[in-house]
Protein backbone atom coordinates (compact mmCIF):
# COMPACT_ATOMS: atom_id res chain seq x y z
CA UNK A 1 0.00 0.00 0.00
CA UNK A 2 1.23 3.50 -1.02
CA UNK A 3 0.79 6.35 1.36
CA UNK A 4 1.54 9.85 1.66
CA UNK A 5 0.80 13.07 3.38
CA UNK A 6 1.04 16.59 2.69
CA UNK A 7 0.42 19.57 4.86
CA UNK A 8 -0.54 23.06 3.44
CA UNK A 9 -0.63 26.29 4.87
CA UNK A 10 -3.22 28.25 2.47
CA UNK A 11 -3.80 27.34 -0.92
CA UNK A 12 -0.61 28.66 -2.95
CA UNK A 13 1.17 25.39 -3.71
CA UNK A 14 -2.54 22.68 -3.93
CA UNK A 15 -1.80 22.66 -7.84
CA UNK A 16 1.42 21.53 -7.28
CA UNK A 17 0.72 19.51 -4.64
CA UNK A 18 -2.18 17.92 -6.70
CA UNK A 19 -0.33 17.07 -9.57
CA UNK A 20 2.35 15.11 -7.57
CA UNK A 21 -0.02 13.14 -6.03
CA UNK A 22 -1.82 12.05 -9.37
CA UNK A 23 2.27 11.49 -10.46
CA UNK A 24 3.09 9.26 -7.50
CA UNK A 25 -0.31 7.72 -7.75
CA UNK A 26 0.22 6.81 -11.52
CA UNK A 27 -3.32 8.23 -12.44
CA UNK A 28 -2.95 10.45 -15.71
CA UNK A 29 -6.42 8.92 -16.96
CA UNK A 30 -7.72 9.96 -13.55
CA UNK A 31 -6.26 13.74 -13.92
CA UNK A 32 -9.67 15.91 -14.37
CA UNK A 33 -11.08 13.68 -11.29
CA UNK A 34 -8.83 13.78 -9.13
CA UNK A 35 -8.39 17.67 -9.86
CA UNK A 36 -11.87 18.24 -9.25
CA UNK A 37 -12.04 16.46 -6.20
CA UNK A 38 -9.09 17.47 -4.35
CA UNK A 39 -9.73 21.01 -5.28
CA UNK A 40 -13.14 21.45 -4.18
CA UNK A 41 -12.34 19.19 -0.39
CA UNK A 42 -8.61 21.56 -0.13
CA UNK A 43 -11.00 24.77 -1.00
CA UNK A 44 -13.34 24.12 1.37
CA UNK A 45 -11.03 23.11 4.15
CA UNK A 46 -9.52 26.59 3.81
CA UNK A 47 -12.32 28.79 3.32
CA UNK A 48 -14.94 26.83 5.80
CA UNK A 49 -12.76 25.11 8.16
CA UNK A 50 -10.07 27.39 8.74
CA UNK A 51 -11.82 30.91 7.65
CA UNK A 52 -8.93 31.55 5.02
CA UNK A 53 -6.31 31.35 8.04
CA UNK A 54 -3.21 30.89 5.94
CA UNK A 55 -1.36 29.99 9.54
CA UNK A 56 -3.70 26.61 10.14
CA UNK A 57 -2.75 23.75 8.20
CA UNK A 58 -5.12 21.51 6.17
CA UNK A 59 -3.82 18.10 5.89
CA UNK A 60 -3.86 16.07 2.63
CA UNK A 61 -3.57 12.59 2.96
CA UNK A 62 -4.15 9.25 0.49
CA UNK A 63 -3.64 5.86 0.57
CA UNK A 64 -3.50 3.69 -2.39
CA UNK A 65 -3.98 0.15 -2.61
CA UNK A 66 -3.29 -0.60 -6.72
CA UNK A 67 -7.18 -0.32 -7.59
CA UNK A 68 -8.47 2.71 -5.46
CA UNK A 69 -7.50 5.45 -3.25
CA UNK A 70 -8.67 7.17 -0.56
CA UNK A 71 -8.06 10.71 0.60
CA UNK A 72 -8.28 12.54 3.66
CA UNK A 73 -8.27 16.18 3.66
CA UNK A 74 -8.57 17.64 7.36
CA UNK A 75 -8.63 21.06 8.36
CA UNK A 76 -8.49 23.19 12.26
CA UNK A 77 -12.24 24.16 12.00
CA UNK A 78 -14.87 23.08 14.41
CA UNK A 79 -16.11 20.53 11.90
CA UNK A 80 -19.27 19.99 9.94
CA UNK A 81 -23.05 19.96 11.30
CA UNK A 82 -25.80 18.51 9.62
CA UNK A 83 -24.49 18.66 6.57
CA UNK A 84 -27.00 16.62 3.27
CA UNK A 85 -25.24 16.17 0.05
CA UNK A 86 -28.05 16.62 -2.62
CA UNK A 87 -28.04 13.85 -5.45
CA UNK A 88 -29.23 16.88 -7.70
CA UNK A 89 -28.71 20.39 -7.93
CA UNK A 90 -31.25 23.01 -9.22
CA UNK A 91 -30.61 24.01 -12.32
CA UNK A 92 -30.18 27.82 -11.07
CA UNK A 93 -27.64 26.71 -8.25
CA UNK A 94 -25.19 24.78 -11.12
CA UNK A 95 -23.95 27.87 -12.32
CA UNK A 96 -23.40 29.56 -8.53
CA UNK A 97 -19.57 30.37 -7.50
CA UNK A 98 -20.18 28.39 -4.17
CA UNK A 99 -22.36 25.34 -3.19
CA UNK A 100 -21.70 22.68 -5.31
CA UNK A 101 -17.78 21.71 -3.92
CA UNK A 102 -19.26 18.44 -1.70
CA UNK A 103 -21.84 17.49 -4.85
CA UNK A 104 -19.32 17.42 -7.29
CA UNK A 105 -16.88 15.29 -4.65
CA UNK A 106 -19.67 12.91 -4.55
CA UNK A 107 -20.40 12.51 -7.87
CA UNK A 108 -16.97 12.45 -9.13
CA UNK A 109 -15.77 9.97 -6.20
CA UNK A 110 -17.33 6.20 -4.96
CA UNK A 111 -17.70 7.45 -1.54
CA UNK A 112 -17.52 10.48 0.30
CA UNK A 113 -17.93 10.72 4.64
CA UNK A 114 -17.70 13.65 6.40
CA UNK A 115 -16.70 13.78 9.57
CA UNK A 116 -15.63 16.82 12.11
CA UNK A 117 -13.27 19.02 10.68
CA UNK A 118 -12.59 15.96 8.09
CA UNK A 119 -13.83 14.59 4.58
CA UNK A 120 -12.95 10.96 3.28
CA UNK A 121 -13.18 10.50 0.13
CA UNK A 122 -12.67 7.12 -1.92
CA UNK A 123 -12.36 6.52 -5.51
CA UNK A 124 -11.84 3.54 -7.67
CA UNK A 125 -8.73 4.08 -9.85
CA UNK A 126 -8.82 0.27 -11.62
CA UNK A 127 -11.34 -1.84 -12.74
Amino acid sequence: MKSNEFILYGLSEYKQIIDKVISELNASQYDFDIKLILTEALTNAFKHGNNMNVDKPIYLRYSYDNSSVKFEVQDCGTGLKNVIINDNLNDEDILEDKGRGLFLIKNLSDNIELKPNMVIIEKTLAG
